[in-house]
């Protein structure tokens, strides 16, 4: 047990002095070229470094409220669902594969799509979803969700927060976030 727990405390001390501390504070500009794109971050917010695959920011911890964008491959097998996207698809075509996912996931419960919407998330046509749901402890949570394909890639800006207070108070931080985005190149 001792030495597990040494061990524990090395890895945890070998992160942060060795500059790889799970969290870093975050504020205007910031641009990833391993996932394509620049947008300009709200001032406040931490942005979580573990995370491999996407981009996720908070202000207040993940269970209150964050941003996450993300690229995957169209081809990626979704979670909780079998369906896959296409180069061919219409942005409403993949709102209802997304929305479908979304049903699907085990883990959220009372799921109510409040909107389903077309728009223009940096210069390319999209869509725009608004959801409510419960987790499983009964905590009410609240979701935007925008997406849109581009070359072989699904690209997608999420803001969930907690619905009492936490997702009216940052949602303009999101779209702040939103209307900055920007991809770095076309088609990629």
């Amino acid at each position: 047990m001792k030495i597990k727990k040494a061990l524990s405390t090395c890895f945890i001390l070998a992160l942060v002095l060795g500059g790889c501390a799970p969290w870093a504070m975050v504020g205007g500009n910031f641009e990833n070229p391993a996932q394509n794109f620049k947008a300009e971050f709200p001032n406040g917010w931490r942005k979580f470094n573990l995370a491999k695959d996407d981009v996720l920011i908070t202000k207040d911890g993940l269970s209150l409220q964050f941003i996450r964008i993300s690229r995957s491959p169209i081809e990626k097998e979704l979670q909780h669902t079998e369906k896959k996207f296409t180069k061919e698809m219409l942005p409403q075509e993949v709102a209802e594969i997304v929305i479908q996912n979304f049903r699907s996931n085990s883990n959220i419960m009372n799921q109510q799509i409040l909107t389903n919407n077309p728009a223009e998330i940096g210069g390319y046509p999209g869509f725009k979803i608004v959801v409510v749901f419960q987790t499983k402890a009964g905590l009410t949570k609240q979701s935007i969700i925008y997406g849109f394909l581009s070359g072989d890639s699904y690209y997608e800006i999420l803001y969930e927060a907690a619905k009492r207070y936490y997702f009216t108070k940052d949602e303009s931080d999101f779209e702040k976030v939103k209307d900055t985005f920007k991809l770095l190149r076309d088609n990629v």
